[in-house]
């Protein structure tokens, strides 16, 4: 009675704080958790229009406030089963239109070997309940034709059954995002990485819910305010510092009805005003002008100087100077090469000194500094080093030659030379280009010089330019008659002089600033008067945008997340560490050091990392724990996570046991019994192990059904309808005999090979599986059983009625069958025995265990 007592003092808590908030929230959260729906279209128009009215303080508006105890209508996820899964298409290799069917038990195991088909299942129940980790669902690779996976779900309510459609959606069917998937991808998840918690409290759920609430009327009332765009026209530029265009602009929703026709009157004394204004301006207008004439006087000044630089470049006495240089340059070159001459007189070789003898010597330099002896100065005349003209070692006479080049080529003479031939030639290179052909034509128009005889001094110039370099004298070359263009820029400066100054004298008396802004005043005031209308309509449009925008600040999620996140903090935190630890020690893994570390991630969201415990390095969890470790784990926080919810909806285990032993095996098989108690539990495995053990855990106590799957032929998840494997061995070989037998026979009668020896073959695998269930239920009466603890040591005086006989029949069958259950050899005969000879053995051993039943010990 105190704890019942102590949870209705949180909640009359949570009411209380409800009723600090805003009228129409308050009406929200009443309709809210009485429907345990969200609202309609329709119902968010009503509570937009419930904000806005209270926002603006309307009268007669009617609310409805929250009331103690309101949450109790406000539960969360209904519980359900999942009853089946239907009409199943294009998933994996599974047959067209299967069918896997859960019943209505609490606990279902669906059992398969390889390649029947289970975890195809497996992949699609993780699609439609749309679970975070999940791989792609893929058709038949196999098969030409691409099919959409699709199927139906059946699931059972307190109010009956209801049947879904699922169709390639990863997001899955919003009725089933309530159930939750355990298999390796989630397990290596919730070791490996962070996870945000996958449930919320009963209040955090209805305060998510008010949250998308409070953001569908605030996006409804953007959407209003959208609808009320702005339709007044933008003030004209040339009237944004006038009386008008600061009325616009400081337009109000107070704005009354008088101060808007004040502003824009209009009459016709006005109208003839404007027009006398623009008759004296038309005499007065220079500003524009002013402004135009600096931008061409700053063209011409830039041309002028282009044109006078080109001019003295190529004039007679810049040219002399350039054909004195050349002339020295000659000279200066036969001198050396005159010296030369005479230096090396001896020489067994002419032309040292010379144009080409100098350009090999220099090469040669090159060759040596950067390649040959890059560490010694040119020329290297060591003992021992080679020519790097011919690569010969040198003699004292080479040497001395080599030594006698340098020092010529550094001499005087040559050097001056040299010197001399690269200061003309620099010379040269700063001659001028050409004027571009379209820059020139546009300049002469510019300073209105004829078209042809613009071109005619181009060419001149060009001619003049290629002739430079080659004359020997100034009278040799072309001659320039650069006269008119030199009128020209001066007639256009003249020009442009005395029109500035006649425009600057126009402006002194300050007479047109004041006309110019009498008459955009006038302009702008008409302007105004013409869109009275518009101006009328857009107070209108501020005063409806003020109303939306005063509802709007209500609808502010920022008080619930604030809430949300306090009870994150409070029950979502430290509820899950509580848990967490229980779940490992129901688990049988509370030796092991592992805790969950909260991270808050806002929003109300806590995410939990499993860290080791007392570690004195930074490592993760699955780094230190071992496989079948690191899965008790994970399944422990897996449940952890998800029975916080307090939502009784079902669970599915894909392969539960992976690479755990013995001891963690039961303990996980004794959780999930326990959890069937309480809600739908379905278990996939291909581990007959685990299918004992939970045979042997569910017992009497919690309703176990059993599929098992087979591969038959190409159909791949295939229900055993005729499972024989899980019940008595006697009845499972008349289900052999009376049942199975007659299918086979027909698909023998049919010609249906294929069919015929995959039934037949599984017939024979059934026998060989019934055959071992008899050595434990029949011979042994269930004293050991393999997979079990327990020893029933009540049935020990059941061995005294088995004799060699029995032995003999056993082994025989055991023998003659295990091939179509264990993987043989290629080499080895594989036939399948007829179907008269299986049933002539099926006829053997179920009488013999008639006959052994009825001994007496």
């Amino acid at each position: 009675m105190e704890a019942n007592a102590e949870v209705e003092v949180q909640k009359d808590e949570f009411v209380q704080w409800f009723s600090t908030r805003p009228k129409w929230v308050q009406t929200a959260a009443t309709r809210l958790a009485a429907s345990r729906k969200f609202p309609t279209k329709e119902e968010i128009e009503q509570l937009a229009n419930l904000c806005v009215a209270e926002a603006n303080g309307e009268a007669g508006t009617v609310y409805e406030p929250v009331t103690y105890g309101m949450l109790g209508t406000a539960a969360g996820s209904a519980s359900f089963k999942l009853t089946k899964l239907d009409k199943v298409v294009g998933v994996n290799a599974i047959r067209h239109n299967a069918s896997l069917d859960f019943g209505n038990s609490d606990l279902s195991v669906v059992f398969g070997m390889n390649g029947t088909g289970k975890s195809g299942f497996a992949r699609l129940l993780k699609h439609t309940c749309g679970t975070r980790h999940k791989s792609d669902l893929l058709p038949d690779v196999f098969s030409s034709t691409n099919t959409i996976p699709s199927c139906e779900v059946v699931i059972s309510t307190a109010s009956g059954n209801e049947l879904l459609q699922w169709q390639a959606d990863a997001k899955g069917l919003p009725r089933l995002r309530s159930v939750h998937v355990f298999d390796t991808a989630v397990a290596d998840s919730y070791v490996d990485a962070k996870n945000e918690a996958s449930y919320e409290t009963r209040q955090m759920r209805f305060l998510t819910s008010m949250i998308k609430i409070c953001d569908a009327v605030a996006a409804l009332l953007s959407d209003r305010k959208n609808t009320l765009p702005k339709k007044l026209p933008l003030i004209p530029l040339e009237y944004s510092d006038t009386a008008a265009a600061s009325f616009i602009t400081q337009l109000k929703d107070t704005t009354t009805s008088i101060v808007l026709n004040d502003a824009s009157r209009w009459t016709l004394t006005d109208d003839e005003l404007r027009l006398e204004t623009e008759t004296s301006l038309k005499k007065h207008d220079v500003a524009e002008r002013i402004k135009r004439l600096d931008l061409d006087k700053r063209t011409l000044s830039i041309f002028r100087e282009a044109y006078d630089a080109m001019k003295l470049a190529i004039s007679d006495s810049e040219v002399a100077k350039l054909v004195a240089a050349k002339k020295d340059v000659e000279a200066r070159r036969k001198a050396a090469t005159e010296d030369a001459a005479k230096a090396f007189a001896g020489s067994a070789l002419d032309g040292i000194g010379g144009e080409s003898w100098s350009l090999l010597w220099e090469q040669a330099r090159k060759y040596s500094e950067s390649t040959a002896y890059p560490q010694a100065l040119f020329p290297v005349t060591d003992e021992g080093k080679l020519c790097v003209l011919c690569h010969q070692p040198l003699d004292d006479a080479a040497r001395g030659r080599m030594s006698d080049f340098e020092l010529f080529v550094k001499g005087g003479l040559e050097a001056t030379a040299t010197n001399a031939e690269k200061e003309h030639a620099s010379a040269i290179a700063k001659l001028p280009k050409v004027p571009d052909q379209k820059k020139w034509d546009w300049h002469m128009e510019f300073i209105k010089v004829p078209a042809e005889v613009g071109s005619a001094l181009r060419a001149a110039i060009g001619l003049r330019l290629e002739a430079i370099p080659k004359t020997d004298g100034t009278s040799l070359l072309p001659k320039i008659d650069w006269s008119v263009v030199d009128l020209a820029l001066d007639a256009t400066a003249a020009t442009q002089a005395k029109e500035a100054a006649a425009l600057v004298e126009l402006t002194k008396d300050g007479k047109k600033a004041e006309l110019e802004k009498t008459l955009r005043e006038l302009k702008a005031r008409q302007w105004l008067s013409q869109q009275k209308n518009a101006v009328a309509d857009e107070i209108a449009r501020l005063a409806a945008i003020k109303r939306l925008t005063k509802a709007e600040s209500t609808t502010k999620t920022n008080v619930f997340t604030t809430k949300k996140n306090e009870l994150a903090n409070n029950e979502l935190a430290t509820g899950y560490q509580e848990r967490f630890v229980s779940e490992l020690k129901k688990l049988g893994g509370s030796r092991l050091k592992v805790e969950p570390v909260p991270i808050p991630e806002g929003k109300g969201k806590v995410s939990f990392k499993l860290a080791i415990k007392g570690a004195r390095k930074e490592t993760s969890a699955s780094e230190v724990l071992s496989e079948g470790e690191n899965r008790i784990v994970a399944l422990s926080a897996f449940l952890a996570d998800i029975t916080g919810s307090g939502q009784l909806t079902p669970f599915v285990f894909d392969d539960p046991v992976s690479s755990l032993d013995q001891e963690f095996e039961e303990r996980v098989v004794e959780r999930l019994v326990e959890l069937a108690k309480s809600r739908q539990v379905i278990v996939f495995t291909h581990r007959l192990s685990l299918l004992a053990l939970i045979e042997e855990a569910a017992g009497k106590t919690v309703p176990l059904s059993i599929n098992t799957l087979r591969r038959v032929g190409p159909n791949v998840g295939m229900v055993d309808t005729l499972d024989v494997r899980h019940g008595k061995p006697d009845k499972g070989f008349t289900v052999i005999r009376e049942q199975k037998l007659p299918q086979i026979r027909k698909l023998a009668a049919a010609g249906n090979g294929e069919a015929y020896d995959a039934a037949l073959k599984a017939a024979c695998s059934d026998f060989r599986i019934l055959i071992e269930r008899t050595v434990e239920k029949v011979l042994l009466n269930g004293l050991i059983e393999r997979f079990r603890r327990s020893v029933q040591t009540q049935q020990i005086k059941s061995l005294a009625k088995i004799t060699m006989g029995d032995c003999s029949t056993v082994e025989e069958m055991m023998t003659k069958y295990s091939k179509f259950e264990h993987s043989q050899s290629d080499e080895l005969p594989g036939s399948l025995p007829s179907v008269d000879e299986l049933a002539a053995d099926l006829d053997v051993v179920i009488t013999w265990i008639d006959e052994f039943k009825k001994r007496v010990t």
